[in-house]
């Protein structure tokens, strides 16, 4: 992506590919739902209208067998068109994803950074997704969003358990991707010698109801909530200057492809 600097596709493109399974899920299981709607009508449709004439009938109150029809009409069509659970998750995750993107603009104006976001990291054996990466002059940041409100989000000393699971695996994956991220970087922007070695730092923003005691880090990641990002992205340390640091962004634009 020659002639472009990192970060310019902002927040906006922060849970795009969420938000793209959505619809095409939300537009296949409305064609579903729409046939079998149609299909089971034949029988639902003449109970409801039998049903409101019984109940006008009943009540000598013709108006109320008309509401009776109308209301269980409605009833049927509220329960039949109810999205699934697993839909409005990906609806949520994709919100987390672009509010936390959000969040990581600010270090443009006020730190210096630059992120892309809903990347793909291709140029490994075991290729990954990357949702955010913040290059900034105190260092590079791995972040994932994780919207787990509803959830049962517990953090015992440095173990990580959600729903009762530990998720010690994903946290040690999150930390294989940096290693190899961070090596990849390395190469890719080997051409200014200011920036060296590159390490990338992973960080778990979790969107959850009532979590406390974080920042903590777990199993090699940073678990914040989404409002302690800044602050745990702006260590005082600077490594890179700024053209240094534009460089490493560059070769992250280049070097990572969108999904």
């Amino acid at each position: 992506m020659p002639g472009r600097g990192a970060g310019e596709n902002g927040a906006r493109t922060a849970g795009a590919t969420l938000r793209s399974e959505y619809e095409d899920g939300r537009r296949q299981w409305s064609a579903r739902r729409r046939r079998a709607v149609f299909l089971s009508a034949l029988w639902w449709a003449p109970a409801a209208v039998a049903g409101g004439l019984l109940a006008g009938i009943g009540t000598h109150f013709a108006f109320f067998g008309a509401l009776v029809t109308v209301l269980a009409l409605a009833a049927v069509m509220d329960v039949a068109f109810q999205r699934p659970e697993s839909l409005d998750r990906i609806k949520a995750r994709a919100a987390a994803e672009s509010s936390t993107a959000r969040t990581l603009e600010m270090l443009k104006v006020r730190g210096g950074g630059h992120t892309v976001n809903d990347r793909y990291f291709g140029a490994s054996a075991d290729p990954f997704e990357i949702e955010h990466l913040v290059v900034t002059p105190r260092g590079v940041f791995l972040v994932d969003s994780k919207e787990w409100r509803g959830f049962d989000v517990r953090l015992l000393g440095t173990e990580l358990y959600v729903n009762h699971i530990h998720q010690g695996a994903a946290l040690k994956e999150m930390t294989t991707h940096a290693q190899t991220l961070g090596e990849a970087l390395s190469v890719a922007a080997a051409a200014d010698e200011e920036v060296g070695v590159v390490s990338v730092s992973c960080v778990l923003a979790v969107h959850a109801d009532g979590l406390t005691g974080t920042p903590r880090v777990m199993g090699g990641v940073i678990v914040v909530r989404p409002e302690q990002l800044l602050a745990v992205l702006r260590s005082p340390d600077l490594r890179w200057s700024a053209r240094a640091t534009q460089h490493l962004a560059n070769a992250a634009d280049s070097l990572l492809r969108p999904r």
